[in-house]
């Protein structure tokens, strides 16, 4: 990397780069299956299954979606019977999202399908390690969401050093 304010350009862009290249691929697997989620609504169903019940508000500001393309996602997976949509106990006006057992079945064959992604750079990536960097970008995203939005960020799938 670059040094001084260019890390952070160098660490954004290829971020993006990577982010971009797994989001191509894995809406390419998911239609070539015949699965009926795209890699946005894979990402939901995997933040609602780390946090059920989660609000359909913090969904969208967790992921940076609008609320206008959160609903649409939110109506297609409740459609298919993926998810389910339930007004908070505590505030009527919140709408908590959980997963069904169609939708953990569904999600357990997407993420499959994701780590076959990966897979195939297993062997270049040798050299690297890849649960320490998953920290480091778990704990960068906690900062940008407690900044940004005042939320913090739970993931069990991050292991603690």
């Amino acid at each position: 990397m670059a040094s001084g304010s260019n890390d952070y350009l160098t660490l954004s862009t290829y971020t993006a780069i990577l982010h971009r290249q797994l989001q191509r691929d894995m809406n390419q697997l998911l239609i070539k299956d015949k699965l009926p989620v795209n890699i946005t609504e894979m990402y939901l169903m995997v933040l609602i299954l780390e946090s059920q019940p989660i609000s359909q508000r913090r969904a969208a500001t967790t992921l940076a979606v609008d609320e206008g393309l959160m609903t649409r996602m939110v109506k297609h997976l409740k459609e298919i019977k993926l998810i389910n949509k339930i007004s908070s106990y505590k505030d009527k006006r919140v709408k908590e999202l959980t997963l069904t057992k169609d939708g953990e079945k569904l999600l357990e064959s997407a993420l499959s399908k994701f780590d076959r992604w990966w897979e195939d750079f297993t062997p270049d990536l040798a050299g690297h390690d890849i649960n320490d960097l998953g920290r480091e970008l778990f704990e960068i995203s906690k900062i940008v969401l407690a900044q940004r939005h005042n939320m913090p960020l739970n993931n069990s799938r991050v292991e603690e050093s």
